[in-house]
């Protein structure tokens, strides 16, 4: 957590600073350059400080020369000051004390480098004059200004005579303005930030350092219980599970539930109460300890090609069989692709494959198929299902699908943070719907009837590359051609890598086609974005307000109302008391549920869903598809991707396929959805 925060604000400052030299007029931009080293400094260790200060200086010094990096040494320790005062809870009397102290010193190291520096000192000066000299030849010019022209050459004389009084003064009092700036913006930012933890919540702390003797299995857990702050709720409760060698197992639950913090405390975390007791440490991502695979694989991709992120951060000289690893995860060939281009199914596959170059004892995957077509599905579930007995590995599989969880050895149910008994009609037998017994829809498949034939979204020979002209040039979409009429339910169906989200993307206006028009309503679709609502494969990355209930009413508009927040969470199942949660402890499957009620109070003219379903538990799953089946039954125009294909009969009136980024089948009138997708591919549909 810490070499993130020196890469990410460090990078921060570096910009501003940059900017501040490079570009006339934005200096003052370089009044923010001490806030986000303040936050390191308020958040980390004194040595993330020292060590984001440290690299910053060597960039800034190679963009913009000895200026720059001085700026940055200067902002560092105004940084340092703002965020030690904000971490020991001290107010504004200490700060301007320590301003009293560091003002002058900071302005005297600038004094002492151009003493040191005498190239750099001479051209500053020279710089000043010129400075000058053009602003009195400027105001000789205008009559009557004569004598301000004078006073002007006067003072520019005086500053280059007694530079160093001069650079004295002006940086310290520019210190004290920059410590003002950055204390108020900081307090901003933190607050912010309050409930998002500082540390790594996947950290083992002091127990699994790289000298502990890694033994993750067998693995007992007693009486274990977790939050993730002292006064914050509680996760997980009187929890007894014990995994062994070898084994399967599949870890179920509605969201919010409590699977995810579970499967960090697999992975090493220390819980609250109770304890876990294992031969050696868990040992994460040490080879023979355990391996992790997120719900957000792209948080996990370091490399810049594929063949680099399986390899990243292995010991050296480590001799893994990548295309190997890559044909196991179905990426075969994919080695040199980079990483920025994998659909989010690929990347899934991506984050398995670097897993297993691990060797681990245990294996645990938290909803890895959840963005995977049907086919890479099965193939997935059938890989980690057949990792015990051919690696010997013990497999976790968190996971929504009851198919999945029918193929696992045992079965951990979880219900508000405690292990229930396992309900057996949860299991379906095979072909039979996975989900329990749920609302019945308000419309059925092909129950809508017919409707008048109004265009609303029209894409006429879309095509689209990534990077065109340069040697990473990625083609997306070919010579797309379809019409979504008012009312319609469209159904995007494909593998991954195919380009649905790409089409997505064009039809919501948020990115322009390479080749072809996307309109709507006539006029092209990124005059009009936001008239098409887009929800994303990943929620997280749309929620930008503090607590559920700002976010609604930020994503509806200023006359959504709190009347109007409670309509929309209890539409997507949440409880209208989930307006007032923070939208950071939130769980994966609540967050898309979040996204998806602040888009409908929007109203938009179009909603399109990227894999509504993915992360959601099965009676969530059925709330959300019988409110869109509603929202369809009362004239909302609907696109949906997903690799749910029997779940979403009850919505959508047609589907098309993309197969490597053209448009292969689209349903004729009449025939199911179903029927058609088994009739395009020849395969059975889930």
């Amino acid at each position: 957590m810490e070499m993130a925060s020196i890469a990410i604000f460090g990078g921060l400052t570096v910009a501003a600073i940059v900017v501040a030299a490079v570009v006339p007029l934005a200096t003052a931009v370089g009044l923010l350059a001490p806030v986000p080293l303040a936050l390191v400094a308020a958040r980390t260790r004194p040595r993330a400080l020292i060590a984001a200060s440290v690299a910053a200086t060597g960039v800034s010094f190679a963009m913009a020369g000895t200026g720059a990096a001085a700026t940055v040494l200067g902002s560092a320790l105004v940084g340092g000051i703002v965020g030690d005062t904000k971490r020991r809870g001290r107010g504004i009397g200490t700060l301007a004390l320590a301003g009293l102290v560091a003002a002058p010193v900071i302005g005297g190291i600038s004094v002492l480098l151009l003493l040191i520096l005498v190239p750099l000192r001479t051209l500053a000066l020279e710089a000043l004059g010129n400075t000058v000299g053009g602003l009195v030849k400027l105001l000789n010019q205008v009559p009557g200004l004569t004598g301000l022209a004078d006073t002007v050459d006067s003072l520019g004389t005086s500053m280059v005579d007694h530079w160093w009084v001069w650079m004295w003064v002006s940086g310290a009092l520019g210190t004290v303005v920059s410590l003002a700036v950055a204390w108020w913006l900081l307090g901003g930012v933190i607050a912010r930030l309050a409930d998002i933890p500082s540390e790594d919540t996947l950290d083992a702390g002091t127990a699994d350092r790289e000298s502990a003797q890694v033994g993750p299995l067998p693995l007992h857990l007693t009486d274990v219980g977790f939050r993730y702050r002292p006064d914050g709720p509680v996760v997980l409760d009187a929890v007894d599970v014990s995994v062994g060698s070898g084994e399967f197992v599949a870890v179920v639950g509605a969201n919010g539930s409590g699977k995810s913090t579970l499967a960090k405390i697999f992975a090493g975390r220390a819980p609250t109460t109770g304890s876990v007791t294992r031969p050696g440490a868990a040992g994460l991502g040490r080879h023979g300890g355990t391996a992790m695979v997120l719900q957000r694989p792209e948080t996990q991709m370091l490399g810049s090609r594929v063949a680099d992120d399986v390899v990243w951060g292995l010991p050296f000289g480590a001799e893994v069989d990548v295309e190997a690893l890559l044909g196991e995860v179905g990426l075969s060939g994919l080695g040199d692709r980079e990483t920025s281009d994998l659909s989010g199914g690929q990347q899934q596959r991506l984050a398995i494959a670097a897993a297993l170059a691990r060797d681990p004892d245990l294996l645990v995957a938290d909803e890895v198929t959840s963005m995977v077509d049907p086919t890479g599905r099965d193939e997935l579930l059938a890989l980690l299902a057949d990792l015990p007995r051919r690696r010997g590995m013990t497999v976790v599989l968190i996971t929504h699908r009851g198919a999945e969880a029918a193929a696992a050895d045992r079965i951990i149910h979880l219900h508000n943070g405690r292990v229930i008994p396992h309900p057996p009609h949860w299991v379906p037998r095979p072909g039979m719907v996975e989900e329990p017994a749920r609302p019945t829809p308000v419309a059925q498949a092909g129950g809508f009837g017919p409707r008048p034939a109004q265009p609303l979204l029209m894409l006429q020979g879309v095509g689209h590359t990534y990077l065109a002209g340069s040697p990473w040039a990625v083609r997306a979409l070919h010579d797309v051609s379809i019409t979504v009429h008012r009312g319609d339910g469209l159904l995007i169906v494909g593998g991954n890598g195919s380009g649905k989200t790409t089409l997505a993307w064009v039809m919501a206006g948020l990115i322009a086609p390479s080749e072809g028009t996307a309109t709507l309503d006539g006029a092209p679709s990124t005059d009009k974005v936001g008239e098409v609502a887009l929800a994303f494969q990943h929620a997280r990355l749309q929620l930008q307000k503090q607590t559920v209930g700002d976010e609604i009413m930020a994503a509806g508009g200023i006359e959504v109302g709190s009347a109007e927040v409670a309509r929309v969470l209890e539409a997507v199942g949440l409880p209208r008391e989930m307006a007032a949660r923070r939208t950071d402890s939130l769980s994966g499957g609540q967050m898309r549920r979040v996204v998806l009620a602040g888009l409908i109070a929007r109203r938009p003219k179009v909603l399109i869903l990227d894999e509504p379903l993915a992360g959601v538990d099965p009676y969530a799953r059925a709330e959300i598809v019988e409110m869109l089946g509603r929202l369809r039954a009362e004239g909302m125009t609907i696109v949906i991707i997903s690799h749910d294909l029997s779940d979403l009969d009850a919505v959508v009136s047609r589907r098309v396929r993309l197969t490597d980024g053209t448009l292969t089948v689209v349903d004729a009138p009449g025939i199911s959805g179903q029927q058609s997708f088994q009739r395009a591919t020849g395969e059975a549909a889930e």
